[in-house]
């Protein structure tokens, strides 16, 4: 399977998941946390791992501004934390990227798998950096009866180890997404006039 293919190529299939992690997230820095969650890996092997890819020079480290609740800095000597980023400047980084991409695509199917314990789904619509583009407001859409926001919650949230970051999603009952699409309704507007990926329509309401 391509999902596993990477960490066959690799020999370790926890270096694949923190690579991805790395190659995958587009917002900055990330911390030991962040990494570990979205890697789904523990704390250990994850600090591991992160050691490998900096020693070869594919991930650096900096250090970021703890805030605390309100908007509050941390207190001195808490003010900064570890944090690592894929690293532009070394010389094979974007081929690097390209492969891992490349190897590792969107299984629509896992999507679809793990959203329909969330309702009888209407409608499932991929943007932002399922297609490239994170400056979208969503990643994915998702239009059902019956939702379950629990359900739905710990599917997105199982599926974001796989896609090596965080996914933002929206979530709308069937009767308050065509309301929204008649009123031209700005987050739906900021995903559909833009390009995007629908992977069910089963009302035709797209």
């Amino acid at each position: 399977m391509a999902d596993e293919f990477l960490g066959q190529l690799l020999g370790n299939a926890a270096r694949a998941r923190v690579l991805r992690v790395f190659t995958f997230n587009y917002g900055g820095p990330m911390t030991l946390t962040h990494i570990r969650k979205h890697a789904g890996v523990n704390s250990r092997t994850a600090s591991k791992e992160i050691r490998a890819l900096e020693k070869i020079g594919v991930i650096r480290r900096g250090k970021i501004s703890i805030m605390l609740s309100g908007g509050k800095r941390a207190s001195a000597g808490k003010q900064k934390e570890y944090a690592w980023e894929l690293y532009q400047g070394h010389k094979h980084t974007a081929a690097l990227s390209k492969f891992v991409h490349a190897v590792s695509p969107v299984r629509h199917a896992k999507i679809m798998d793990a959203l329909k314990s969330s309702g009888r789904l209407i409608a499932v619509i991929l943007s932002g950096t399922f297609v490239g583009d994170d400056t979208r407001p969503a990643d994915l859409i998702v239009v059902a009866d019956g939702l379950n926001e629990k359900r739905l919650e710990a599917a997105v949230r199982a599926l974001e180890p796989k896609f090596g970051r965080e996914i933002r999603y929206a979530a709308f009952q069937a009767p308050e997404f065509r309301y929204r699409l008649t009123i031209h309704d700005r987050l739906l507007r900021d995903i559909l006039d833009y390009p995007h990926l629908i992977l069910l329509d089963k009302k035709g309401l797209l």
